[in-house]
């Protein structure tokens, strides 16, 4: 993943454009809140599943979405349906300014 990082950095930056990276546990709850000082009111966030669990979490009703962002804080995904996450899905973050 991090060569197609590095690939996608370069175009960005072309476009003026900037990356950040994280990763995250989803709580055994409906929503998760991470902290992470990139993101802006107009940043694009795309969750990226790291383990079978979170795949099968995106697959069924519980698909996360982002439900909020905090501009220079935060950010939340939620489950879809509401019903809490396991709390061993693994997720990586892009966050696209």
């Amino acid at each position: 993943m991090q060569d197609l990082l590095r690939q996608a950095q370069i175009q960005l930056d072309v476009l003026g454009a900037k990356i950040a990276t994280g990763s995250f546990t989803m709580a055994a709850a409906a929503t998760k809140t991470v902290t992470d000082a990139n993101v802006t009111a107009a940043s694009k966030v795309i969750a990226v599943p790291t383990n079978a669990a979170a795949g099968t979490l995106q697959g069924g009703a519980k698909h996360l979405y982002l439900s909020a962002i905090v501009a220079g804080t935060s950010f939340t995904f939620a489950t879809a349906s509401g019903v809490a996450a396991g709390g061993t899905e693994t997720f990586d973050y892009v966050i696209i300014n």
